[in-house]
């Protein structure tokens, strides 16, 4: 076996992830390790001769944050709007630039603006689950069907673009 796939979508774009419970522990002895589709989101466990060393003790994230540039508008609570722009992406959350960020644990909605959609990719609700001094990391939390696979589009093209040119990252 030389690359995995999701058993779900087919994608090579998977990622091991840490595992759940004594049960996913157990299985590990026996070379049954977690992983995570990157693109349809689909959580799988599949026979591995080699330990995964994708889940490093620093970097616990289910899935990889992919460097990008888009413009994203940000509805508060209170009904003011503000442009940011998002610097990493993935199907779960992003890095947003600030010069001012939310306190943590605030919700909201976001609209991204790839180049490569003509409408915005709405997240009904993100929460701001780190604050920094010039970014916010944040999790998407609801988003309709329609723009998870928008969404799913998006992180291809860059998880595509990052493989073409592998100097680029890392």
């Amino acid at each position: 076996m030389t690359t995995l796939h999701c058993p779900s979508c087919g994608t090579p774009f998977v990622r091991a992830v840490y595992s759940e419970g004594s049960v996913e522990k157990i299985l590990g002895r026996f070379r049954v390790f977690p992983f995570r589709c990157q693109l349809c989101t689909m959580r799988f466990r599949a026979f591995w001769t080699k330990p995964p060393n994708s889940t490093s003790s620093i970097d616990r994230r289910q899935y990889k944050r992919l460097p990008a540039s888009f413009h994203a508008e940000l509805l508060a609570e209170n009904a003011e709007r503000s442009t940011h722009r998002i610097t990493e992406i993935s199907m779960e959350g992003c890095t947003l630039e600030t010069s001012e960020a939310l306190p943590r644990g605030s919700f909201f909605e976001l609209m991204i603006s790839p180049a490569s959609e003509k409408e915005a990719i709405t997240i009904e609700t993100a929460m701001v689950c780190s604050a920094r001094q010039e970014s916010m990391g944040i999790r998407f939390l609801e988003l309709q069907p329609n723009d998870k696979q928008r969404l799913s589009q998006v992180v291809l093209s860059l998880l595509v673009g990052q493989r073409a040119h592998p100097s680029l990252t890392n």
